[in-house]
């Protein structure tokens, strides 16, 4: 009803433009801001979104404009693949991204979940945001996604979520190796403002116990989101990830949004049913 309200304090864009100053596009007319498009850069991803047109301005051309340098700044960072979340519902989204050479793949749900009364944190895990001493923990976040798809990295995603308090990182550990980690937003300024949390980037090495590694990894994101007295967690990702999809569902995650992943060039990156990984491309 009130769409300037519907997000509460979240922010979308100001997370982003910390991370990545380079990756902003808008539109102007007589001085007045008509649109955006906006580029993250996950190491060897480059994820493209926000794109947003003021709704008296659609249909005049004004997302095409932007696109063209937005997708510039990918080719620029030498990206293996550029990816982004759209509705699989509208003609106009696919074929406006398809003629920058982005294609359909997989469904890509975005879903949510009641943190449960009792929600405690799993063995193995820990807060970043509470570890003065984080480079090797890092460094093994790093050495996973590098693991899943060559050159993947969330580096920049972590340090503004740690440096501007936006919510914090729960590392999963088994010995002193890094099994996993997620990536959580909550509080106002991140992208889920102050009444939700969500889980941005997610990954538990794959392998034998991977689905238990995950299990664990999101138990304690729900154990941050209960002690920040929020009720409801968030997480997406694409269905090629069949084995970390259907764990969602049998943890009692529910779809709220669907989408579409769509990749340029068209190739699996690390859609594979043996990853074990959350990602948020909205």
């Amino acid at each position: 009803p009130d769409p300037t309200n519907f997000r509460g304090d979240a922010e979308l864009i100001a997370p982003r433009w910390r991370s990545y100053p380079d990756g902003g596009v808008v539109a102007e007319r007589d001085g007045a801001i008509i649109g955006m498009s906006f580029a993250s850069r996950w190491g060897s991803l480059g994820v493209l979104g926000p794109v947003a047109v003021l709704p008296e301005y659609w249909k005049h051309g004004i997302a095409r404009q932007m696109l063209e340098p937005t997708v510039d700044i990918i080719e620029g960072w030498r990206c293996r693949l550029g990816g982004l979340f759209t509705f699989p519902q509208s003609a106009s989204h696919l074929r406006l991204y398809q003629d920058f050479g982005f294609w359909p793949r997989f469904l890509t749900p975005v879903m949510t979940k009641t943190v449960a009364a009792a929600a405690e944190s799993a063995p193995g895990t820990l807060s970043l945001a509470a570890t003065p001493d984080r480079a090797a923990l890092i460094a093994g976040c790093a050495a996973l996604t590098d693991g899943i798809f060559a050159g993947l990295d969330l580096g920049r995603e972590i340090a503004v979520v740690i440096e501007h308090g936006l919510g914090d990182v729960v590392i999963l550990t088994e010995g002193s190796a890094v099994v996993g980690f997620a990536i959580c937003h909550s509080g106002k300024g991140s992208e889920a403002g102050s009444t939700g949390c969500a889980i941005k980037f997610a990954v538990a090495r794959s392998g034998s116990g991977a689905a238990a590694r995950l299990t664990r990894l999101i138990a304690g994101c729900e154990a941050f989101a209960r002690a920040r007295g929020i009720v409801q967690i968030s997480a997406s990702l694409s269905t090629g990830r069949i084995g970390a999809y259907q764990l969602l569902v049998a943890l009692g995650f529910r779809t709220q949004i669907g989408g579409i992943a769509m990749h340029r060039p068209y190739q699996e990156a690390y859609d594979r049913p043996d990853v074990f990984a959350l990602d948020d491309w909205r």
